[in-house]
């Protein structure tokens, strides 16, 4: 089977530039905690120039890019399930602020990226934004 590379699929929502229509995003999350990951895609287009969103209906995810992918949010009912294009070196320092890290075997994994790090709905932002921030500027991608 030959695969159709280049070709999204349908259920994948990529904006030009900026964020996806909200309009988009209300279905698929209509029965999850969203206050959280509302508040960080504003924060991530007030304050990442050049960033790209796209996000999966299916599985209720949401990419950001500046350039080439940076971070997946996952939203569950439970949490969020944050992927990020940084060193994995930093798990240590997410545990110890008390976050849930377990790696997850994607293809972001198998490339490096730091994944499975958990985030309760609850989270003050700032703790998750200092960490999107992070794998968005491409000056501190590395440890």
């Amino acid at each position: 089977m030959k695969a159709n590379r280049g070709k999204k699929p349908k259920y994948l929502v990529c904006a030009e530039m900026g964020l996806v229509d909200d309009s988009v995003c209300e279905g698929p999350l209509k029965n999850y905690s969203t206050d959280l990951v509302c508040s960080i895609r504003e924060q991530l287009m007030d304050k990442v120039s050049g960033l790209t969103e796209k996000f999966n209906t299916n599985s209720r995810y949401f990419g950001y890019s500046t350039g080439k992918d940076r971070a997946y949010i996952y939203v569950f009912k439970r949490d969020l399930r944050i992927d990020l294009d940084i060193s994995r070196d930093y798990e240590a320092d997410l545990k110890e602020e008390g976050f849930e890290v377990r790696f997850t075997n994607n293809f972001q994994g198998r490339a490096g990226w730091l994944t499975g790090w958990r985030v309760p709905h609850t989270t003050n932002i700032e703790r998750v934004m200092k960490w999107l921030l992070k794998a968005l500027n491409e000056d501190e991608l590395k440890k």
